[in-house]
This record gives structure tokens, C-alpha cells and sequence, in this order.
């Protein structure tokens, strides 16, 4: 099933859809592609945290576990609450978590021996057709784990395992100024600054970068 279906589903093709034709404006539609037989054979990824933690970072697979599931909705609607990532307003649904967050591929980061989840990220196409190739990732950490090196660990292997599910770059086009953790973490890594938007409340930076590889999983 594909985004084309869902948007046909309510009534109104995705050309009505990109002209707002129903009260809803979109400018495109990505159809729903899950690159993950790409990756399969390097996951799972295991190391160490900063601490000495040790982790493990796998595929989230489908059908979903509900308890991953419930866990994963759990923390994007902490993150919504916080408001400084994600341009969602809450409360957010399990469906509308569903559709946005796991429409592609999903990664997880565990702790090695209790299996609790300590964060994930998505990846998947920033844009459709010709513009397929630059992608898009969405990370998540709790905020009872942060400070731990967790979204660095993930943001540099996001880089790695991108450029075997065959895109050629990274674009965020959605990096609010107040999310100062993530910013500093994208820098870090070599992503540069393309641009800032001031007629926004609050203010946008972009970033864009090349998936090049990250080795293998560890601190950060």
C-alpha cells in the first residue's frame, strides 16, 4: 500500500491533493517504499556507548511488536510536548504516528541486556521521484536518556546505513533553531547550514550532507 492509495482512499487523487482541493495543501507525495533488505545483512550493529553502556541497534520490523510500538509512540509524544523537533502538534494518535513515522524504514537503538528501547530514527525519501535519492531522518531519544552520546551515535550510523539503502544525500529541512543538541550533533558530522528561515515562529535552520560511511557502532 502506498501514499497514492491513502490519498485516493479519501476521496481525492494526489493531483487535487497538491492543490489543496478539500480544504488539505500538499505540495507532493512519496510513495511508500521500504528499502530494508538493503541493510539487513550488516544489522544487527552492537558497541558501546559513551558510558560503557553497551547497545545494539536493529531494524524494526513488520509487523510491529505493539510493546515497540507503544514505547516508539510513547517518546514522539514526549518530543511533541517539548516542542523543538518535530512541527507536529499533540495529542498525536497511534494511526497518525503509524502513517508519518513508520511509513519507511525504522531503526532502534537497545540497551544490549534489557532489550528497553533508547532511541530510534527513521529514514526515508525527503522527496519524490527524480529527487528520490536525498533523504530524510527523524530521531527520537526519551529525555530520561539523553546526555548519554545516544542521537550522535545515531545520527552517525543513519549516515552509513542510508548510503546502503542507495541514497546519495541528506537533507533536513526541518532543524528548529531552539534544538541546539541537534544542531550541534549535525555540525559535528559534517552536515553544513544551506539555510535559515526567519518568517517562521521559531526560526528554521536546513542542513544537508552526503551519507558517507560512519564504521562500525560506538560511543560518541
Amino acid at each position: 500500500r502506498g501514499a497514492r492509495q491513502s490519498a485516493t482512499a479519501t476521496g481525492r487523487t494526489p493531483q487535487e491533493r497538491s492543490r489543496g482541493v478539500g480544504g488539505t495543501a500538499m505540495a507532493y507525495v512519496v510513495d511508500l517504499e521500504s528499502r530494508s533488505h538493503l541493510v539487513e545483512h550488516v544489522l544487527p550493529l552492537r558497541g558501546k556507548l559513551k558510558t560503557g553502556q553497551l547497545v545494539e541497534l536493529s531494524l524494526l520490523k513488520k509487523p510491529f511488536d505493539m510493546g515497540d510500538f507503544q514505547a516508539l509512540h510513547e517518546i514522539f509524544e514526549e518530543i511533541i510536548e517539548e516542542g523543538v523537533s518535530y512541527p507536529q502538534q499533540g495529542p498525536v494518535t497511534a494511526e497518525a504516528f503509524r502513517v508519518y513515522y513508520t511509513s519507511h524504514d525504522v531503526f532502534v537503538l537497545r540497551e544490549a541486556s534489557s532489550r528497553e528501547i533508547l532511541g530510534a530514527f527513521y529514514v526515508k525519501p525527503n522527496f519524490p521521484g527524480r529527487c528520490s535519492h536525498i533523504c530524510n531522518h527523524g530521531f527520537m531519544v526519551p529525555s530520561r536518556f539523553r546526555n548519554r552520546g545516544i542521537g550522535t551515535v545515531m545520527a552517525r550510523h543513519s549516515l552509513f546505513l542510508s548510503k546502503l539503502l542507495g541514497y546519495k544525500a541528506v537533507y533536513y529541512n526541518l532543524v528548529f533553531t531552539d534544538n541546539k543538541h541537534a544542531i550541534h550533533a549535525y555540525k559535528k558530522l559534517g552536515f553544513q547550514q544551506t539555510g535559515k528561515q526567519l518568517a517562521t515562529t521559531p526560526s528554521l535552520f536546513s542542513f544537508s550532507a552526503s551519507p558517507t560511511p560512519a564504521g562500525v557502532l560506538g560511543g560518541a
